[in-house]
């Protein structure tokens, strides 16, 4: 065929379509009269079965609402040749002519019957609609729509844009119209059935209508999920309960095998039965199972249906049964900057944390920090991983080094996204409690962060304790009373016995005694059950040997409360040790160093010191000097060390044993929590 002949135009026909016939005619001929992609041929018409539903499914709850995608009308069948008009003369020359006369007739094997013109006449309108909507030109839209089903209204897609449309400007009677001559142009076609029974009971309120239209749509299409939807819901709707259950356990034995239709049903099933909390009665958990899992069956490999359904069993609190659905998500190695999967390996790794596989959570993570480095979710995770780690016994090792990876992974999410203060102050809290503590690192942090967020007083008040451990005793005070100022004015609830303990112990370390003894009393005011108060006031005054009456009933008071907490029986004992009772004092610092092994796992120097002043008190240089020594090796003080070279020399001049003491009888000791 020579391609350089002239072209007949139908009249109204635009320039774009005129190109497409063009494009369109050498393929066919090439093709043996195949038709294009999308194009419906003159042959014998072959019966539709349970066609899918193209565009959104109608709201369950609301008038239409969501415009379904559309289809252009089909491109017209080439057709036999007519004879020729006028022939062409050899001596002229060949070309396409876009505007054909009878002088130069269009090539005879690109005419077209009358019905093919008003297919390609409908193409053209269905071209200048959609140009009209890419331009948000709503009204040229709508007129070149209709124009479109007008000539050639067998195209269901377009048939219910075009009724939503009209539905959406309150004109319900022409969309029932263009729905019902869409039924007519194809009346095995579901769509418009659904459709016109969601405006029958949406817009009109007329149920038997719609009912009528709905079950017309599932008897010619039993797996569209549409029509499924549109007769349950007005089962529904109309007190029919019954006859809806039914309609659910006959969907739920369908033969179909498109993954869509059964995810859909087990969507409409997790709707219905599954509660808030992921709850629901043992047969519809049962059937819900089933559901999703034949989606996933007939899915083969479809990644976001997978998702999905491993979802489902996450929401139902079946965690292990998502496991595998995630993994066989990640073996298709979807794309990780496709949005609905690349967050598959999180939900992972959540789902082994749940089970109780913290490790196999770790190394997902890990992974994901591998592809995706800069995701600031993965890093928090991480962090709280690791430190759960940590909590749970971690390595056994000092430094931890799962609490370093959890403060690599905090600082590293802090990095990316520092818009949230309680990541900052989470971070330097860590850094504060960490074997070794990191006092610096937490001083910067908190700082960097003052200076950002200068509203918020327990900045201040995690800085006033990182100073006061780091021995920046004066810095301590001033970010105290900074984080007290900014608390009364916006956060009152800060100010309360915990507070007022840090910030008196802050100051008794910067030697403001006075200050200490108003500041933890206050702390006592605000809650009557603070032992750390009571122990820390009252051995301040023990050790400083003055209000000792008052220092023992505080001490004694934190142990009512705390029996076996080995910190204040060592209180308790130097309390004894400033009133002179020796021997009980002796005993009550014997007993604090057996608790403190139990609850710390090793001695502890201050225990120590007071036992060696203890033995030394009651002659027994030996001892003395033994405690002193472990003290020293827990601890460098040169207080310690002075007192170990004394006792050296002591018992370098045989000085160890006190001359005997009159035999008296012993009174009774009083229990160590006497008040």
């Amino acid at each position: 065929m020579n391609p350089c002949r002239s072209v007949r135009v139908a009249q109204g026909v635009s320039t774009i379509v005129v190109g497409l016939t063009l494009l369109s005619a050498p393929l066919l001929a090439d093709q043996g009269g195949k038709p294009a992609p999308g194009a419906k041929t003159p042959a014998k018409p072959v019966e539709k079965t349970a066609p899918s539903t193209p565009g959104p499914k109608a709201p369950a709850k609301e008038p239409v609402a969501v415009a379904p995608a559309h289809r252009a009308p089909a491109k017209p069948a080439p057709t036999e040749l007519p004879p020729l008009a006028a022939p062409v003369g050899k001596s002229q020359p060949e070309y396409a002519d876009a505007f054909p006369s009878p002088a130069r007739p269009p090539a005879p094997d690109l005419a077209l019957r009358v019905e093919d013109e008003k297919k390609a006449d409908a193409f053209a309108a269905f071209a200048q609609g959609f140009v009209a909507e890419e331009n948000s030109d709503q009204e040229k839209m709508l007129e070149s729509y209709r124009k479109a089903l007008e000539l050639d209204p067998s195209n269901p897609e377009l048939a219910v844009k075009v009724a939503y449309e009209l539905a959406r400007r309150n004109d319900p009677s022409a969309a029932i119209q263009v729905l019902k001559d869409a039924i007519k142009a194809a009346p095995k076609e579901p769509l418009p059935c659904v459709y016109l029974s969601q405006l029958y009971a949406k817009n009109l309120n007329k149920p038997d209508l719609a009912m009528k239209y709905a079950e017309q749509a599932l008897a010619l299409a039993p797996d569209n999920f549409g029509a499924l939807q549109a007769v349950y819901e007005l089962y529904s709707s109309n007190g029919q309960e019954k006859k809806a259950d039914q309609l659910l356990e006959r969907a739920a034995k369908s033969a179909g095998t498109v993954a869509k239709y059964w995810l859909q049903l087990g969507e409409l099933q997790q709707h219905l039965w599954l509660k808030e909390d992921g709850a629901a009665e043992p047969a519809q958990l049962e059937k819900m199972n089933a559901t999703f899992r034949k989606a996933a069956e007939v899915a083969k490999g479809d990644a976001q249906i997978l998702t999905k359904v491993a979802d489902y069993f996450v929401l139902s609190k079946q965690v292990k049964e998502a496991i595998p659905y995630y993994l066989a998500i990640l073996a298709l190695k979807p794309d990780d900057n496709d949005a609905p999967l690349n967050n598959v390996r999180d939900k992972l790794a959540r789902s082994f944390l749940v089970t109780d596989q913290r490790d196999e959570a770790i190394r997902q993570l890990e992974d994901i920090v591998k592809a995706t480095p800069l995701r600031f979710e993965t890093y928090e995770l991480l962090g709280e991983l690791y430190l759960q780690k940590v909590e749970t016994g971690g390595s056994g090792k000092e430094p931890d080094p799962n609490l370093d990876k959890a403060l690599a992974n905090f600082e590293n999410g802090l990095r990316l996204d520092g818009a949230d203060p309680a990541s900052h102050e989470r971070l330097a809290l860590l850094l504060i409690r960490s074997k070794p503590p990191h006092y610096d690192r937490a001083i910067d942090i908190l700082q960097a962060a003052r200076k950002k967020f200068t509203d918020r007083p327990a900045l201040s008040y995690l800085l006033g304790i990182a100073l006061s451990q780091a021995k920046r005793h004066n810095e301590a005070l001033a970010a105290f009373s900074d984080a007290q100022a900014l608390a009364e004015t916006n956060r009152e609830e800060l100010l309360n016995a915990e507070f007022y303990f840090s910030y008196g112990a802050a100051a008794e370390q910067a030697g403001l005694f006075d200050k200490a003894a108003e500041l933890l009393k206050r702390s006592i005011e605000l809650d009557a059950n603070n032992a750390q108060s009571y122990n820390y006031l009252g051995y301040m005054w023990a050790d400083r040997n003055e209000h000792l009456d008052e220092a023992g009933d505080l001490i004694k008071k934190a142990i009512a409360l705390e029996p076996d907490k080995g910190e204040y029986l060592d209180s308790l004992g130097w309390f004894y040790f400033r009133e002179g009772d020796f021997d009980r004092a002796l005993k009550e610092l014997l007993h604090a160093q057996e608790n403190v092994l139990l609850e710390e796992q090793k001695d502890d120097a201050t225990v120590l010191d007071h036992i060696g002043e203890a033995y030394l008190k009651l002659g027994k240089t030996a001892e003395a000097l033994s405690a002193w020594q472990k003290s020293l090796a827990i601890e460098d003080n040169k207080k310690v060390a002075d007192k170990i070279e004394a006792a050296k020399q002591k018992l370098t001049k045989g000085n160890d044993t006190p001359p005997p003491a009159p035999v008296v009888e012993a009174a009774p000791v009083p229990a160590a929590t006497e008040q």
